[in-house]
């Protein structure tokens, strides 16, 4: 799942759901578990698909055992999750939050016209599923200096094109 933005000096571009962790969930969780809990927070807030009471879905990839450039993204103390979702994970109401609302969320159809639905922050302004692997690692080169891009092409067992 690829989240489109639009940025002031980047333009139109796509990236990955995440964030930081917050100091909170480092003291309560330690650092490998509120990474996890962090994707989770960032993952609804960010798209509505809610994984917090089923953490056990958001899978860690492992990229130190993936050679040097995993090695080098583990460093750079970026984790990556894998979620596999399905039809009954689709959106079906605007999120609220505290206080009653999310402001400018939305729901929205994917870009890639599939039958699903998410709740999109105000930052997003669509989605799309890219199923290859070589064209997510793409998409998301502009975000995040290249960092994406790398992981995708290692997490998908693809050499840099």
């Amino acid at each position: 799942m690829l989240l489109e933005a639009t940025k002031a000096r980047k333009g139109r571009l796509f990236q990955l759901p995440g964030g930081h962790v917050d100091a909170e969930e480092l003291a309560a969780h330690g650092e490998r578990e509120a990474c996890r809990v962090a994707a989770a927070r960032e993952l609804v807030e960010e798209t509505g698909l809610d994984m917090r009471e089923s953490m056990h879905r958001l899978v860690p990839v492992d990229m130190e055992a993936m050679g040097e450039k995993g090695h080098k993204l583990q460093q750079s103390r970026r984790r990556y999750y894998r979620l596999d979702i399905n039809d009954s994970d689709s959106v079906q109401d605007i999120m609220t939050g505290p206080g009653g609302s999310f402001r400018g969320r939305r729901l929205a159809t994917p870009l890639s016209m599939e039958d699903f639905r998410l709740c999109l922050s105000h930052e997003h302004t669509g989605f799309k599923f890219e199923r290859d692997g070589a064209a997510a690692a793409e998409a998301v080169a502009q975000h995040s200096g290249g960092y994406n891009k790398q992981a995708v092409l290692l997490i998908e067992g693809l050499r840099d094109v």
